[in-house]
């Protein structure tokens, strides 16, 4: 009986250290209801600072600079190929406490029109990059250009993916500088938003990275505090509960 008593003892403690490497890999995912987020519910003057497309060996390390420079942590949606033939700056983005998203392995045009296995086939290609460069997994997925199906949204829900768009995008027609980019952003923010902006695709994103300072010191002057895009999704889960 006593065998059997430390026998049982040992299993239980290799069980809890098994659950506990698990989650440290596999983090769980705030509650939300399901449906894509582009904002949170929640009074406090937060908001979210996110970037698409990346990384890039110019435009991502200077936005990290930027966001250093002002204490400042994001959010940035990678793509899996580029994320392959930058590892180093996917390391470092990490490492300096910023969360990665995925945004598909090869940001196809057209994924609202692919199949099922396709748009699987994306993301998980995309989430093997993550985990192979980064140690950890996400559950944040944004959808290239915002574009959504039915079969998008019930993939990324069976993968365990919380579907982000955004409020606002800095990044427009109507704003071709850098002040005219902060200028739509503050126009539209407002407490809980998801603000977007970029690091790559397009041959030049030095207004991204221009802009950045400008949204932060106006938002920081305002009261508003930026948090990552978890962060953001747990204290709106926190508001719903308190209420």
């Amino acid at each position: 009986m006593k065998l059997f008593s430390i026998v049982r003892g040992a299993f239980d403690l290799a069980l809890i250290a098994l659950v506990a490497v698990l989650l440290l890999r596999h983090p769980p995912v705030p509650k939300t209801d399901g449906g894509p987020i582009a904002e949170a519910a929640t009074q406090d003057k937060v908001v979210a600072l996110t970037y698409d497309d990346g990384p890039h060996p110019d435009f991502t390390p200077a936005i990290l600079s930027a966001l250093d420079m002002y204490q400042v942590k994001a959010t940035f949606f990678m793509i899996g190929e580029r994320m392959e033939k930058y590892p180093e700056i996917v390391k470092e983005t990490v490492a300096k406490g910023h969360v990665i998203g995925n945004h598909t392995y090869s940001h196809p045009r057209g994924l609202e029109s692919l199949a099922s296995p396709r748009v699987i086939r994306e993301l998980d290609d995309c989430e093997e990059v993550i985990e192979r460069i980064t140690g950890k997994r996400t559950h944040l997925f944004r959808p290239p250009r915002g574009l959504l199906s039915g079969a998008i949204l019930t993939v990324a829900k069976e993968e365990g993916y919380q579907t982000i768009l955004w409020t606002v995008s800095a990044d427009h027609h109507d704003a071709p500088t850098p002040e005219l980019m902060a200028k739509r952003v503050l126009e539209h923010v407002k407490p809980g938003a998801i603000i977007l902006a970029h690091d790559g695709t397009f041959a030049s994103r030095i207004n991204d990275v221009k802009a950045t300072p400008l949204i932060i010191e106006e938002l920081k002057r305002r009261g508003y505090r930026f948090v990552t895009v978890p962060e953001l999704l747990k204290m709106a889960n926190n508001d719903r509960g308190t209420r």
